[in-house]
């Protein structure tokens, strides 16, 4: 067998944390054609047409999306355009510490710093005793919540409702960081898209919805979808005079766009194959004494996050599988506070929860195409019975 061969086997053999699937070009040509024909490639063409207008009829009634190039630059354009005009007193954004750091760039990025708070030991995200606590104490200097939909997974229908309300008392304006959660759900069943005063989702190529690069800001606010859209575009109004100092090219291009439609197309089997997958490792893994998100069924499952028993557990898991060739990640094992960096911004508690949680969770694996024989292995690894 040659070394290429070799290589090629042990590639095969190796189940990847993720796998991502790009949907095939000739899916993506014929959306494209369009765009050639018209001789138009960004700025507005035909694809990203097309893109907002399905995007619109496949969220909640009264919606106003937009696409952007990348879900951190949605995240920067949607905090900017619900701040701008606030006064610099209110320096502060409050985040959970228990996400990604693109949260504490896009804050950073406004010219705010952010106010770590813990987050909830059942669904992850934010802690309504935290959250409180810090409006209380630090709500004159709030200019925004940002809230997660973390690993995908909206939070429970209640816990939201007291988000909404905290911010309504506080007056500040709650941003949703949906980055992997397009096509979750709400207990009632509605698509995500309605959470905060915006949302914004990723379509990074490791997201379910996985274009490669893009994302997508909605809103139901008409004013904040212009202003946004003018954001978008170097802060340009009809009349392309800069309206926005923090106006930015933050446009989704043509192609990315026919991407976006391709995978749309596939979305729905794609998250109920996940689902599927993601549910026999969660039959298998509970009785092994690990647990999972409350509210996690309604994920699109990016991968399959599992709370081991203890940090000791999680260590003999990530020994097992990096025997198996299974690779296991831990997000989010660094938590923001713990980054250097970050390390000195403000906390509204010690972040107890976040903390443990850090310790004890792990990411499986998950694909769109993770055969019957890959879960096994998974499962295997996971419990120890390989």
């Amino acid at each position: 067998m040659t070394v290429l061969a070799r290589r090629h086997e042990a590639t095969a053999a190796r189940i990847r944390y993720q796998r991502p699937q790009h949907p095939p070009l000739s899916e993506v040509a014929r959306y494209f054609e369009m765009s050639e024909a018209a001789h138009w490639y960004s700025n507005g063409g035909p694809c990203h047409a097309l893109l907002i207008e399905r995007l619109e009829a496949k969220l909640a009634r009264g919606t106003c999306v937009l696409p952007v190039a990348n879900g951190t630059l949605g995240l920067m354009v949607a905090l900017a355009a619900v701040t701008q005009d606030q006064p610099a007193a209110r320096d502060l954004v409050i985040t959970p510490s228990y996400t990604f750091a693109a949260a504490i760039s896009a804050i950073l990025w406004t010219g705010r710093q952010p106010l770590l708070v813990d987050v909830d030991r059942a669904h992850w995200q934010l802690a309504e005793a935290d959250l409180a606590r810090a409006l209380e104490r630090q709500g004159r200097r709030v200019a925004a919540v940002l809230g997660t939909s973390t690993f995908g997974c909206p939070p429970p229908a209640a816990t939201l409702a007291r988000w909404h309300s905290l911010c309504r008392a506080a007056r500040v304006p709650l941003v949703m960081d949906s980055a992997a959660a397009f096509g979750a759900t709400t207990e009632a069943g509605a698509p995500l898209g309605a959470q905060g005063d915006v949302e914004v989702f990723s379509f990074h190529a490791t997201k379910p919805f996985g274009a490669g690069e893009g994302g997508l800001v909605v809103t139901r606010s008409r004013a904040l979808c212009e202003h946004m859209a003018r954001l978008v575009n170097f802060g340009f109004d009809q009349d392309r005079i800069v309206q926005d100092p923090l106006g930015l090219n933050a446009k989704l291009a043509e192609l990315p766009a026919a991407v976006c439609l391709a995978v749309l197309d596939r979305l729905d089997d794609i998250l109920a194959a996940r689902r599927t997958r993601a549910a026999r490792i969660v039959r298998a893994l509970e009785p092994a004494g690990f647990t999972f998100q409350a509210g996690g069924a309604r994920s699109t499952w990016q991968s399959v996050p599992a709370l081991a028993p203890d940090a000791a557990t999680r260590a003999a898991v990530r020994a097992r599988a990096a025997a198996a060739d299974v690779e296991v990640r831990a997000y989010f094992e660094t938590p923001l506070h713990a980054h250097p960096p970050f390390a000195g911004y403000p906390r509204a508690s010690e972040l107890a929860v976040t903390d443990e949680l850090a310790a004890r969770c792990l990411s499986l694996p998950m694909a769109n195409d993770l055969s019957p024989d890959e879960i096994e292995r998974v499962i295997a690894v996971a419990t120890g019975e390989a």
